[in-house]
């Protein structure tokens, strides 16, 4: 099955978002790519590239990710933090857009089930993932600078994933029984859910990280994962204070692992 694709409303986004700069492209290679040289080039925070289709998106570990054009949700925000989050804390915007990415998804009227937060950036419905996240920091002739970019599968019937993410992944109209959401206000509401999350990962992150780890897909689980090369099990035990994931080891040792790939639950756990 086909689902007739949607162009984005850019005007009524500007009208949404007026301290936000918005810009709605067609064909580009990735909206990360793009945001980041409007960063080196001076441009200002709260800017939001967003595009009908990529040719080469990607996430983590630049692994693939496929959209057809006009059905899905992709936008990358340009950031300046300051103030009460310097460089090192930059991290924490994973977690914020993993929020502001549930925000979104909760809001959206006839899900099946609620937003998950996959450790370290994903989100997940009914156990399959619906979107992931790629935060990035670089510096220009502004100084530094950190592109937080987001994907979505909104529109797409479970046929149109490749065959090897057919038993992994979903979309907000898999979830919703064969019903299309409205890209434009989607995506508009995830931006104001996310300045909002943004201004917490300053102020108010220890509430932040309480509630991914309610949120958590992980959390209980025994999971195995590689982190700096290294192989590990363990048991999903919380988040640190900085958005960890804290592994519990067979010898009772608690782990924070800051940064890992292929993290997934060990099988028959």
């Amino acid at each position: 099955m086909s689902i007739e694709p949607t162009a984005l409303n850019g005007e009524w986004m500007s009208a949404e978002l007026p301290d936000w700069t918005v810009v709605c492209l067609g064909r580009i290679a990735s909206t990360n790519d793009e945001a980041r040289r409007r960063g080196a080039a001076g441009d200002g925070s709260w800017t939001a590239v967003l595009a009908e289709e990529q040719t080469a998106g990607r996430g983590r570990r630049g692994a693939r990710w496929v959209s057809p054009a006009g059905r899905n949700g992709m936008v990358s925000v340009l950031l300046r933090p300051g103030g009460e989050l310097p460089a090192e804390r930059w991290t924490r915007l994973t977690l914020a857009a993993a929020l502001a990415g549930c925000d979104a998804l909760d809001a959206v009227p006839g899900m099946h089930s609620a937003a998950e937060v996959k450790w370290p950036n994903d989100l997940y419905l009914s156990g399959k993932k619906v979107a992931g996240i790629l935060v990035e920091s670089a510096w220009g002739t502004e100084g530094g600078f950190v592109v937080v970019g987001t994907g979505f599968n909104l529109n797409v019937a479970g046929a149109e994933f490749p065959d090897e993410l057919r038993q992994t992944a979903t979309s907000v109209w898999m979830e919703r029984g064969g019903l299309a959401v409205d890209r434009t206000v989607f995506l508009t509401n995830f931006l104001k859910a996310l300045r909002i999350r943004c201004d917490e990962a300053g102020n108010g992150f220890p509430e932040m990280i309480a509630e991914a780890w309610r949120r958590s897909w992980l959390a209980g689980k025994r999971v195995g994962l590689t982190s700096a090369g290294v192989e590990m099990e363990g048991l999903a035990w919380g988040l640190g204070p900085e958005g960890e994931l804290l592994l519990k080891m067979e010898t009772g040792e608690v782990r924070a692992i800051s940064s890992a790939d292929l993290v997934r639950p060990v099988s028959g756990e």
